[in-house]
């Protein structure tokens, strides 16, 4: 078999087979491999290298289009000079994703305004970047979705919408009270997260003891708490509304100008 032959049926075999990566990139690894005198194997490896990494790429680039997060917040751009009370160490531990790893819960608790939501979908992104499936909803749209699917009869499809991911991101619990109905499909999808080995990073405006106010049955909520707390890290942060401080900042150096 001739060396023109024998291309052709590689560049065939390439196209038949779906690596589109490889077979765009086979001319240019052929030419560098003649001139770097590369032996058959090391250039079969860089052509797989190159389409191991563009498809990890693409994958990356699906599972960040259909996580949910309509605004991406990294943990660098986080201001942990700010005067909100958070440890940059505990944060730092938990971006090497190890609680993901060990199926451990991560539960951000504080006061409105304090960067529960950015340090959440931080750890989201970092996950996505690992290659992870992640889903981001607040508890307000889940409880919206939840109560259109039971209208339609497909309340099964949203459950595994959101049991399905490696890590669920459940923003904003403790905003509004629960009726029975969407407190137990929250207990559902808790519940089957538990089982299934599945971590939730979670924020809330709410100390666990306050967290019988969101439900509307007492033990429904010591129970979901219990599966929640189970294997987790909670990361309480203390400190002024970023939101606020920005906006008296601003009228301040207003009235400085003014006068």
């Amino acid at each position: 078999m001739t060396a023109a032959v024998s291309y052709e049926r590689t560049r065939e075999h390439l196209e038949a087979l779906g690596l589109q990566a490889a077979l765009e990139a086979l001319d240019s690894v052929l030419e560098a491999g003649q001139k770097q005198e590369r032996t058959t194997v090391e250039m079969l490896d860089d052509l797989l290298t190159r389409e191991r990494d563009t498809r990890f790429e693409r994958r990356v680039a699906t599972n960040l289009k259909l996580s949910g997060i309509a605004h991406a917040r990294t943990l660098e751009s986080f201001d942990f000079d700010a005067e909100v009370d958070v440890s940059k160490e505990l944060i730092q531990e938990l971006s090497s994703l190890r609680f993901l790893h060990q199926s451990e819960n991560v539960l951000f608790l504080g006061p409105p305004g304090v960067g529960k939501s950015h340090l959440a979908i931080g750890l989201g992104l970092k996950a996505i970047e690992q290659g992870h499936r992640v889903y981001f909803i607040t508890l307000h749209d889940l409880v919206e979705r939840s109560r259109l699917a039971r209208q339609r009869d497909r309340l099964h499809h949203l459950s595994n919408t959101v049991t399905r991911p490696d890590l669920l991101v459940l923003d904003e619990v403790g905003y509004l009270p629960l009726e029975q109905m969407d407190a137990t499909f929250l207990f559902q999808v808790v519940s089957r997260r538990y089982e299934a080995g599945k971590p939730i990073i979670l924020t809330s405006n709410k100390s666990y003891g306050s967290w019988q106010d969101i439900f509307p049955d007492p033990i429904l909520a010591t129970a979901l708490l219990d599966r929640l707390l189970d294997q987790s890290t909670t990361v309480n942060i203390r400190g002024e509304s970023y939101r606020l401080r920005h906006r008296r900042q601003a009228g301040f150096s207003s009235g400085e100008e003014k006068d």
